[in-house]
C-alpha cells in the first residue's frame, strides 16, 4: 500500500499484529455488550423461520452474532 511505512522485520510485525488483535478483542467485547443490551424480539422464532419480517433488534443481534462467531473468534 502506498503511503504506509514498511514493516522492518519480524519483531515490528509481531508488535503491530498484537496491537491489532488487542483492538479486535476490544471491539468484540463492545459488540457483546451491545448484543446484550438489545431486546430479544417476542417474534424471534418466527423471524428465524422467515415467517415474520425482521425488526432492527433482530437484525442487529444476528449480525453481531455472525461477526463474533464467523470472523472475530477466528482471528482472535
Amino acid at each position: 500500500m502506498k503511503g504506509r511505512p514498511k514493516v522492518k522485520g519480524r519483531p515490528q510485525a509481531v508488535r503491530r499484529l498484537r496491537k491489532i488483535l488487542a483492538l479486535l478483542a476490544t471491539t468484540g467485547q463492545k459488540l457483546q455488550k451491545l448484543h446484550a443490551s438489545l431486546p430479544v424480539s417476542p417474534q424471534e422464532d418466527e423471524m428465524l423461520a422467515g415467517e415474520e419480517a425482521p425488526d432492527f433488534s433482530f437484525k442487529a443481534r444476528t449480525t453481531i452474532e455472525c461477526v463474533q462467531n464467523d470472523h472475530l473468534e477466528a482471528v482472535i
